[in-house]
């Protein structure tokens, strides 16, 4: 029970960690890369509303992919933003 607790909470720190990324005013995001990001939110969603009313579920392992989905959400905001500054800082291949 302690584990599913610590991932939990996971879950909620990663909540947290996409909604700073989503609220800052100086970043922009492609439709294309926000829209991965709601359908991997939404996925994430529908599997804690089955973990908490599948009494008989292995809920370690969909805590699991809970945070594996949330997490790949995370990584497109993070590697977005990343890779726009890389690419301002390129000489050789300006912005578009």
């Amino acid at each position: 029970m302690k584990l599913e607790i610590e991932k939990a909470y996971r879950v909620k720190s990663l909540s947290q960690d996409i909604l700073e990324h989503l609220m800052e005013d100086n970043t922009s995001y492609y439709s294309e890369d926000l829209k991965h990001v709601i359908e991997m939110l939404a996925r994430s969603v529908a599997d804690l509303v089955t973990l908490y009313t599948d009494r008989e579920g292995d809920h370690e392992t969909a805590l699991k992919g809970t945070i594996s989905k949330m997490r790949i959400g995370y990584n497109v905001l993070q590697y977005k933003e990343t890779s726009k500054l890389v690419r301002k800082q390129d000489k050789y291949h300006p912005m578009p």
